[in-house]
């Protein structure tokens, strides 16, 4: 009887030492997809915020392209792009701040302001210059060590 309950016992600790080492493996497995999901999902919102500023950015200078209307400013915080309202008395501005792209519109010759700009979308960096009717739109954003950046050239009708 003493023989049998020996065996009995290196029995159920070899069972007990493969179910713990079946269940370090699940967790492993998990704990690497979970990083692995973590990372893919960061990239994905990297790209989606680059490209929502790329595309409000490019919409806006082709609803509002008229002769003199579209330009490009020093402002305090940077480069901006300056759209004027049709009717002259107001300016829209798009700028970079704080890790954020915004939209102010400001009386014509105002500055914008943080405060009184909407959010547009989340960024790393946003740079926009103009040459001639070329408009140069470079917008940055990143997550972790991914960084992804939309950039193109919008020409003006005007």
């Amino acid at each position: 009887m003493y023989t049998r309950s020996k065996a009995l016992a290196v029995e159920s600790i070899s069972v007990m030492l493969v179910l713990v080492l079946f269940a370090f493996v699940t967790v492993m497995l998990i704990n690497s997809g979970s990083s692995a999901y973590s990372h893919i999902l960061g990239s994905k919102n990297a790209v989606e915020s680059a490209r929502v500023a790329y595309s409000f950015i490019s919409m806006k200078v082709k609803q509002s392209d008229a002769a003199g209307r579209i330009d490009v400013v020093d402002t305090a915080f940077g480069d901006a792009l300056k759209i004027d309202v049709e009717d002259g008395l107001y300016s829209t501005y798009i700028f970079y701040s704080e890790g954020a792209l915004y939209e102010c519109l400001t009386i014509a010759g105002g500055e914008p302001s943080v405060e009184a700009g909407n959010l547009i979308t989340k960024l790393n960096g946003f740079e926009v210059g103009r040459s001639g009717r070329l408009l140069t739109i470079r917008c940055t954003c990143g997550s972790g060590d991914t960084t992804e950046v939309m950039e193109g050239v919008v020409s003006l009708r005007t």
